[in-house]
């Protein structure tokens, strides 16, 4: 196709709204959003290179999925159940059993999936490439046809979307710990005789230099994983991430399969039992994160913008959130210039404290290796995560995990719960500042609660912590206060309420004047 063909098929007679770097679950996620609120689309994607990883996505995407409009087509597609997991980490054994199913996909079908749904909400979508990013309103993105020939497009913004190859965030926007690297080496499996009971779960399983996980594509065949340390000399046994290695490579990297695979006792004993059906290939599973996630009117969506660890199975899902995060901002920045710039704020902070959220995760699992394995691999793991949690922010005070560690929210949840007589008031020392939140398709200024004690506080369990303060006033019943936020702002379930309620005792926001008399 020639340039002038080119320019025709990618931009027509007009510029876009919106140039997306890459179709892959943020891609055309953002995408789909985008189209579908009127914003005229164009995505350019490379095409996917080498075997299909597979994923396992948790049951709790499917409310994502529902909120993004593409829970149909998934479900639709009928991808391998996800019933849960099952683990043997750092000896302990553990499982996760769920009656709802989330789904174990393979990558390229999925992507495709959203992309078909990108495409019928009026996306387009091109093969191609990103060669440069210039200027700013607009901005101009040369883009390369797969034949070579080259055109440049003119977008008011532009998403990153191309996971960990960066067509924009590697220029000087990506930073990557050097305390530790992991490679993922990979290959399929035919397991007719895997147990019944557990068919639909990931397994995952530690051991002293790595860890592995399989993930079932049908009630037979898996994919089985070891995330290692990349050996010495790894370009000639990786190569290219994601490539299977031909001649001598190919049985070099099958050696270290072999070797590595047989290390997780209980997933050694299944697959003595099964049949490797496919060459291992390996990906980079380094970590990695950006200095900032916009820049100007440059988003960076999902994995282009950060990739965690694949132990926490929540990569898709980060991916997804991110790309309904960026649609939102944009959207809002192309209907209100004023806001543009507390809507990146908002974007950016959000990447930074997924990330954060995802290093604290993982170092309880770390810590657990590490003291079982007393190994190189998991003591730099451990050290890595308890490092960066020194640095950086403490827990998210508002996280559910950190609502149920924190006594003085607990101490407090049950005097609420035992005796409703409670009359709850606002604090005298209490005020308001306002802070970027989204609100449907739009980002908007809404009040959040600046407290005596620890940060200022927007949402909690659920709740707006704003409006709960508001609805005290000089003083109110619990009963009364739920019942007026249920009626007056929005249906949350008594336990979300009660938990806000909680926490703004605890911070000292509300004050308990005790029973009436």
């Amino acid at each position: 196709m020639g340039t002038a063909a080119y320019r025709a098929r990618v931009s027509g007679a007009h510029d876009c709204d919106v140039l997306i770097v890459g179709a892959g679950p943020a891609g055309a996620a953002a995408a789909q959003l985008l189209a579908s609120w009127g914003r005229s689309v164009l995505v350019v994607h490379g095409g996917a290179r080498g075997p299909s990883l597979a994923e396992s996505l948790p049951p709790s995407i499917r409310k994502l999925l529902a909120h993004l409009g593409q829970l149909e087509r998934v479900d639709a597609a009928g991808f391998y159940p996800n019933h849960g997991n099952v683990a043997d980490w750092a000896g302990a054994a553990r499982a996760t059993k769920t009656s709802d199913a989330g789904y174990h996909v393979s990558r390229r079908e999925f992507d495709a999936v959203l992309g078909r749904s990108a495409r019928a909400a009026g996306a387009r979508i091109v093969d191609g490439r990103v060669r440069r990013v210039d200027g700013d309103d607009p901005t101009r993105v040369a883009c390369v046809s797969p034949d070579g020939s080259t055109s440049t497009i003119a977008a008011q913004y532009v998403l990153d979307c191309s996971g960990r190859a960066g067509a924009i965030a590697r220029r000087g926007l990506r930073r990557e710990p050097s305390a530790y690297r992991t490679l993922a080496v990979v290959a399929e499996w035919e397991c007719p005789e895997w147990p019944a009971a557990e068919r639909a779960h990931t397994t995952i399983e530690s051991y002293r230099d790595g860890w592995a996980w399989s993930v079932p594509l049908s009630d037979t065949r898996r994919q089985c994983t070891v995330m290692i340390t990349p050996p010495a000399g790894g370009a000639a046994v990786g190569g290219r991430p994601g490539a299977a290695m031909r001649g001598g490579r190919s049985n070099v990297l099958q050696a270290l399969y072999a070797d590595e695979i047989g290390k997780p006792a209980k997933l050694a004993a299944r697959l003595a039992r099964a049949r490797q059906i496919s060459r291992p290939w390996t990906c980079d599973a380094a970590l990695y994160d950006s200095t900032r996630a916009a820049e100007g009117r440059v988003l960076l969506v999902g994995d282009a913008a950060s990739f965690i660890e694949p132990l926490s199975s929540a990569g898709v899902k980060k991916a997804l959130l991110s790309a309904w995060r960026a649609a939102v901002v944009v959207n809002t920045c192309l209907d209100d210039t004023a806001m543009a710039a507390a809507a990146r704020d908002l974007f950016v902070e959000r990447e930074r404290d997924v990330f954060a959220d995802c290093i604290r995760r993982s170092r309880t699992f770390f810590r657990e290796a590490a003291r079982a394995y007393d190994s190189p691999f998991w003591s730099a793991r451990a050290d890595f995560a308890a490092a960066a949690a020194t640095d950086g922010d403490a827990d998210d005070p508002v996280s559910d995990e950190a609502l149920g560690r924190d006594a003085s929210v607990r101490n407090a949840f049950e005097r609420l719960r035992r005796d409703p007589s409670v009359r709850l008031r606002s604090s005298a020392a209490l005020r308001f500042e306002p802070a970027p939140a989204i609100e449907g398709r739009r980002v908007v200024m809404r009040d959040r609660v600046v407290v005596p004690r620890g940060a200022p506080l927007q949402y909690a369990a659920g709740v707006d912590l704003s409006a709960l303060v508001r609805l005290a006033g000089d003083g109110r019943e619990v009963p009364a206060l739920i019942d007026a936020y249920r009626s007056r702002v929005a249906p949350a379930p008594i336990a979300g309420l009660l938990t806000g309620l909680s926490l703004l005792v605890a911070r000292q926001a509300l004050v308990e004047e005790g029973p009436t008399p």
